[in-house]
């Protein structure tokens, strides 16, 4: 992700409690969340790869990570490795804001915060889509996420409407401590403690934007090794993979040495639906014939697009969901 300064909103408590109440519930909470994460992160940022078939040229030095059992998909008339890969990128971008409202899915995610490689979690997410952005282009969203696993977080539930309550999210935790609801900005030092990215970065939509984004930036810089297969199974549904791979962790632009972000990165676009519902990024190995090192996965599993999700379920009163 492009590097930004994060703006940062205190946290807000909703005034239906007492003082003793109010402070009791942001003690337990702060405490809570110094111990686990409180948003998805970045469903997206890198770029993606998985085995097939090479298109450029690979170094005779470069290590070989591809699988086999693809046929070639990119144009043989293309002039950069990711020329292909931003075409299908630019399709799946052009379906899903024309034939999707919005879904539902149980994502399943696990990223390395500094060195470490935290355990996997669990999460419901539903998204709508509302309306679009004239900045940007991209449309705005309604979000509701609950968490599943770890232990240390199941229970959480998590609501976001861009644009509105002041661009807040609410949140409460689970158990003894969901005593009040907390309002936090989704680039606040709490919400962001142990995140690479925010609430905001999420979603299908977002990942798309992303991957066009780095795609055209990379394509200025140097060549890279693309490999394209036909059929992989994910989550239980057939997809077409793409990979994308930088040898070398720079790239030389005239006088300068820019580094890639990744060694190695994998999208699973599901092939019916046109959508991405896997992306994996990886490392450079730690030794010379040693394996890529994973930096995050995430996998939507059980998608199910224009769910017909209403103001209900982006609602904190909603009797279905256990804020307080």
């Amino acid at each position: 992700m492009v590097g930004q300064r994060l703006r940062v909103w205190p946290a807000r408590l909703t005034r239906r409690w007492n003082r003793r109440s109010v402070l009791l519930g942001s003690v337990a909470l702060v405490l809570l969340a110094a111990c686990g994460t409180l948003v998805l992160r970045r469903l997206a940022n890198d770029w993606l790869g998985d085995s097939s078939t090479d298109v450029g040229t690979r170094p005779a030095d470069a290590p070989s990570d591809n699988s086999g059992g693809s046929s070639a998909l990119a144009d043989p008339d293309s002039t950069h490795p990711l020329d292909s890969v931003l075409r299908i990128a630019k399709v799946s971008m052009d379906t899903h804001k024309r034939n999707h409202r919005d879904f539902r899915a149980m994502v399943r995610k696990r990223e390395r915060i500094g060195k470490e490689l935290g355990p996997e979690s669990r999460m419901e997410i539903k998204l709508r889509y509302r309306d679009e952005d004239p900045q940007t282009g991209q449309r705005r969203m309604d979000v509701y996420l609950k968490f599943i696993e770890p232990k240390s977080q199941a229970g959480r539930e998590v609501i976001w409407q861009e644009g509105l309550n002041d661009g807040l999210m609410v949140v409460h935790e689970a158990g003894f401590l969901n005593i009040t609801r907390l309002e936090l900005s989704p680039t606040s030092k709490l919400a962001m403690l142990g995140n690479r990215y925010p609430i905001s970065d999420i979603g299908i939509e977002r990942l798309l934007a992303k991957l066009l984004f780095k795609g055209n930036r990379d394509r200025g810089l140097s060549d890279c090794l693309v490999s394209l297969t036909d059929s992989v199974q994910v989550a239980g549904r057939d997809c077409k993979r793409i990979e994308v791979c930088h040898p070398e962790p720079e790239a030389i632009v005239g006088d300068r040495s820019i580094p890639h972000e990744f060694y190695k990165a994998i999208i699973d676009i599901d092939s019916e639906h046109g959508v991405p519902i896997r992306y994996a990024s990886y490392m450079w190995p730690e030794k010379p014939d040693g394996e890529p090192v994973l930096d995050e996965e995430f996998i939507y599993e059980q998608l199910e697009l224009n769910a017909q999700l209403a103001d209900k379920d982006f609602d904190p009163d909603n009797p279905a969901y256990n804020y307080p």
